[in-house]
């Protein structure tokens, strides 16, 4: 099929080069070829953005970049370009389906009155907007974007969404038409890291080394992650933390500064992506710590599986259901409340989690998760699956 991608996520940011592009490698490989629109944030290097237009062009992808902006003028500019960019390649080429990911392509795509059937892969409800304060749900913007929300599940000819418990949330809230569902958690290229030929020793020099993957702007809670840190420093542990982040580190530092959090003990810097593999294996445990609410607890944290990847025990806060599941059902995650670092760490709390942390096998069995639950081409072949099954709804 010919088709029309769009994502409100770069292609440069650490989503599109993760959860983006090794999906559509994986669907051309497969004969179906993509025109792709991206919002690409203005600070990108010219460098950059001619890299992977050329990667692109070389891998026949089309590729029309618009500017991401912050603002609310800005907003509405997205919104117009968006429209247009869709109108502009839509007269060029016919496109058999349209693939929205996340909710404002979705948006976006529905004010452009097109009619060409879609796929609705839903990374977030319209609702952890309102949770997180992006929108007010009884404002003449938040109705218009809640209405265009559930057009766009009512027209979809086919759904993707994160965990189990986001296909019920989806059904509690909308009369979900008949159409192919996949559940595709966000996954990771498992084969990065695994080596043969060097040995990854944990607690160099008595040191409990934890890193922080990802974003540090709410719904994400670098102070939680500080304070949990500061809890077993408490116990006398020697722990040093590495905040791995793109954009927010004087976030991050004026979190660690409130809490009077040692600031040698921290370190803040951001990574290419093709060097987190490796990066992430010199570490003893990953955290998790985003606000839990009845949105967020359907969402998939990419980082969790990269953490596995790695071989890494996760600590997270509790409230997300794909982090419940697996605390419950493997030795490769523990979740911690809000609450427990309010009053205080338990003891027996304490003490599974350094246990967990330490043991020897911990390393085998996080990559075996990981490859069991979290693989990029599991995934990728859900993806696959349901191309075909909306071709061969198209070709009847």
């Amino acid at each position: 099929m010919k088709c029309l991608y769009i994502t409100y996520d770069g292609l440069l940011d650490p989503l599109g080069q993760s959860q983006v592009l090794p999906y559509i490698q994986n669907l051309i490989s497969r004969g179906h070829t993509f025109t792709i629109i991206s919002y690409e944030k203005q600070d990108r290097s010219a460098d950059s953005i001619i890299a992977l237009e050329n990667y692109l062009i070389n891998n026949g992808i089309s590729w029309e970049r618009l500017t991401f902006k912050k603002g609310n003028l800005q907003f509405i500019f997205r919104v117009f370009s968006g429209v247009v960019a869709i109108w502009k390649n839509r007269l060029r080429s016919k496109y058999d389906i349209v693939h929205l990911r996340g909710f404002m392509p979705a948006a976006i795509y529905k004010v452009s009155l097109l009619r060409t059937p879609f796929i609705y892969d839903i990374r977030a409800f319209i609702g952890e907007w309102v949770d997180i304060g992006k929108i007010k749900e009884h404002t003449w913007l938040g109705r218009i974007l809640i209405e265009l929300d559930r057009r766009s599940v009512d027209g979809a000819s086919g759904l993707v969404v994160l965990d189990k418990s986001a296909e019920l949330l989806l059904k509690e809230i909308y009369n979900i038409p008949s159409v192919p569902l996949k559940i595709i958690r966000t996954c990771t290229d498992t084969s990065l890291y695994f080596s043969k030929d060097k040995e990854f020793s944990t607690q160099d020099n008595g040191i409990l080394k934890f890193v922080y993957l990802g974003g540090a702007l709410m719904p994400y809670r670098p102070d939680l992650a500080l304070k949990f840190v500061s809890e077993l420093m408490k116990h006398d542990l020697n722990c040093h933390i590495d905040f791995i982040n793109e954009r927010d580190h004087e976030h991050i530092y004026l979190a660690a500064k409130e809490l009077n959090f040692n600031i040698g003990k921290i370190n803040v810097y951001k990574l290419e992506k093709r060097n987190i593999p490796s990066a992430l294996q010199q570490f003893d445990c990953g955290l998790i710590f985003n606000n839990p609410s009845r949105w967020r607890r359907v969402s998939s944290p990419t980082k969790f599986g990269e953490y596995l990847a790695a071989g890494l025990h996760t600590v997270a806060l509790n409230g997300i259901s794909v982090l419940e599941e697996f605390s419950e059902n493997s030795s490769c995650i523990d979740l911690i409340s809000e609450q427990d670092l309010n009053v205080g760490l338990p003891t027996n709390k304490l003490d599974r989690i350094l246990e967990n942390i330490r043991t020897p096998t911990r390393r085998d069995k996080c990559q075996k998760l990981a490859r069991q639950e979290f693989s990029l081409e599991m995934a990728s072949n859900i993806y696959a699956e349901l191309y075909s099954e909306i071709e061969a709804q198209i070709l009847k």
